[in-house]
This record gives C-alpha cells, sequence and structure tokens, in this order.
C-alpha cells in the first residue's frame, strides 16, 4: 500500500487515540488520525483534525450531536452494514505493522457486549485488532499468523453509563490496557507484522450477514478516535 499522507504531531484535546508503531527505524511518535467526533447532527464525514486526512464516512444510523458519536441499539441478528459504523479507509499509515501501536478512546454504554472498534476480521489476511466488551470488560486484541496478544479492563466492567477513558499499548512484544489512566491488563506475545487491506470501523463488523458472522454491533457513545504511531 502507498502511504498518501505525511505524519504530522497534531494534538488531541478529546479524541479516541490509536497509536500505530512503525518500524525500528521510525523516530518520535506521530499522530496520523484524529476523529473529535464533534460533528453536527446530519454530519457524513467524521473528520481527522491530525491533517492526515484519514478522514471517517459518517453512516446513516449514527448520530451526531456536535460533541460526540451516538451509536443505537441493533438487534443482535441486524444486518445495517455500514450504515451502523463509523468506517475509516484503509492506508499504510492507520496500518499497525511491527512495532509500538497504541489505542486510546472515551465511551460509554449500558450494555454488555459489541465491538467498539476494529481492522479486519478473524480470518483477514494481514492480522486483526479489535476493541470488543464481552460481558461489559474491555478487551484489546492484536492477532497476525505470528501470534495474539490480548490485554483487558481485568475485573472491571466497563458497562455502567459512564464515560471511560481506554489506552491500548501494543508493542513488538506485549500489550497493555489502561482504563481511566490505570494499567488493568498486560499481555507478553509478538504480534508480528499486523497489516491488511480492510478499514478501521467503529461501532460493529464492516462484514456479517448475522447468522453465521455476528455483526457484533456496538449500542453506545464514542467521544474522540486517534491514531498514533511511532
Amino acid at each position: 500500500m502507498v502511504n498518501r499522507r505525511l505524519l504530522t504531531t497534531a494534538g488531541a484535546a478529546a479524541v479516541l487515540t490509536l497509536t500505530v508503531g512503525v518500524g525500528s527505524a521510525a523516530g518520535a511518535s506521530h499522530t496520523v488520525m484524529n476523529l473529535r467526533l464533534n460533528e453536527a447532527a446530519g454530519a457524513t464525514v467524521a473528520h481527522d483534525a491530525s491533517g492526515n486526512g484519514n478522514n471517517g464516512t459518517i453512516g446513516k444510523r449514527v448520530a451526531m450531536n456536535g460533541s460526540y458519536a451516538r451509536f443505537p441499539y441493533a438487534d443482535p441478528g441486524a444486518t445495517y452494514g455500514r450504515a451502523q459504523l463509523i468506517t475509516i479507509p484503509d492506508d499504510s499509515s492507520v496500518d499497525p505493522g511491527r512495532a509500538t501501536f497504541t489505542i486510546e478512546l472515551r465511551y460509554r454504554t449500558t450494555h454488555a457486549y459489541g465491538n467498539v472498534l476494529q481492522k479486519g476480521q478473524a480470518t483477514s489476511a494481514g492480522g486483526q485488532v479489535k476493541l470488543q466488551q464481552p460481558k461489559g470488560k474491555l478487551t484489546c486484541m492484536f492477532k497476525t499468523p505470528v501470534g495474539r496478544a490480548t490485554a483487558g479492563s481485568g475485573t472491571k466492567r466497563l458497562n455502567d453509563g459512564k464515560w471511560h477513558a481506554v489506552k491500548c499499548v501494543r508493542t513488538t512484544s506485549s500489550v497493555t490496557m489502561y482504563v481511566d489512566g490505570v494499567r488493568t491488563g498486560h499481555s507478553d506475545h509478538n504480534t508480528g507484522n499486523l497489516d491488511n487491506s480492510l478499514p478501521w470501523t467503529i461501532g460493529g463488523k464492516p462484514s456479517c450477514n448475522g447468522t453465521t458472522v455476528d455483526c457484533d454491533y456496538f449500542d453506545g457513545d464514542v467521544d474522540y478516535v486517534t491514531f498514533t504511531k511511532g
């Protein structure tokens, strides 16, 4: 894939942050995507405030209110497709690659299921990264043919209707999660080169049929999204 965008060091006052690692030749960290998700009602584009052009397409079922994105309830067997998601196109700048990759987000929900964020699915060539909340406990997983590493929110259930700031840090040999500034999980595993051709999606799976492949739609609010490499 061709990297179409220059990396910048734009900040993120209100952003779901993904810090995405580059190779050993990388220098300081770079914010490569910064979705503030503060678009007005009726908006169709979530603008990337980092200046790198990694904008997201807002599905028609996702409600914007000038402050955050609201993902509505969807029946487990429903198949709304990308109407239920915010979709960020694939680009080499937002592929995790081999090294440090940090995900930070702020969200709230009262439901105990759903995929909050992902790139790739179970059988995707090039690997998968996914933040999901089975039984209200958030987990952050990185998987490639080389191996899998998962860190979670520990015993803490996050489906209490309160805002929670989450940070997931993936290095060449580990994944660590922090919730509201406190370390809650860690796993030491090498996950190799995570680089697939699928989009990032907020709110569920981009490809599903509700029967053999559940859509795992997220029901709740997401306040910001940011990706950073290095």
